[in-house]
């Protein structure tokens, strides 16, 4: 048996390299572009603040690509730049909540959205039905999270 490349070096990568996959992984999933996702990984995973000439070596990105990916996790308030003796570093900011908050408050809104489209259409009263359990689910979920917070 034959195994792939990615199943072996995923195999022997250290465990700084696999939270840094694992964090592109969700990243990109969350809809983010490679390139965001990996620089946001590296710096989430980076102890001190990294200046864009070091990221770029640790992604093997060119800098000018480094600083344009940089300015738009700024822009998104993913990022923090710090100036350091004539330097500019970069920091992630990490706060998986809230970016979970936000893409739960945007699936609500689709489906609100959808509901409302739905309503008074007896072809799609199954589709319907569906829309209101899962508005319902994640109203228990936010009433949960609302109960464990107090």
């Amino acid at each position: 048996m034959v195994e792939s490349k990615e199943i072996k070096s995923a195999e022997h990568e250290s465990p700084v390299d696999r939270a840094i996959r694992r964090v592109k992984a969700m990243m990109m999933n969350w809809g983010f572009a490679e390139g965001c996702s990996t620089i946001y990984a590296v710096l989430i995973a980076s102890r001190e603040p990294l200046s864009a000439e070091e990221i770029g070596e640790r992604t093997n990105y060119a800098y000018s690509s480094t600083i344009n990916y940089l300015n738009t996790l700024i822009r998104m308030g993913l990022v923090e730049r710090v100036r350091r003796v004539r330097k500019n570093l970069y920091v992630a900011n990490v706060n998986f909540v809230e970016r979970i908050k936000a893409e739960r408050e945007k699936v609500k809104g689709y489906l609100n959205q959808l509901g409302t489209d739905l309503e008074g259409i007896k072809d799609l009263e199954h589709l319907r039905e569906k829309v209101e359990h899962a508005i319902a689910y994640l109203r228990r979920v936010e009433s949960a999270v609302d109960k464990g917070e107090e």
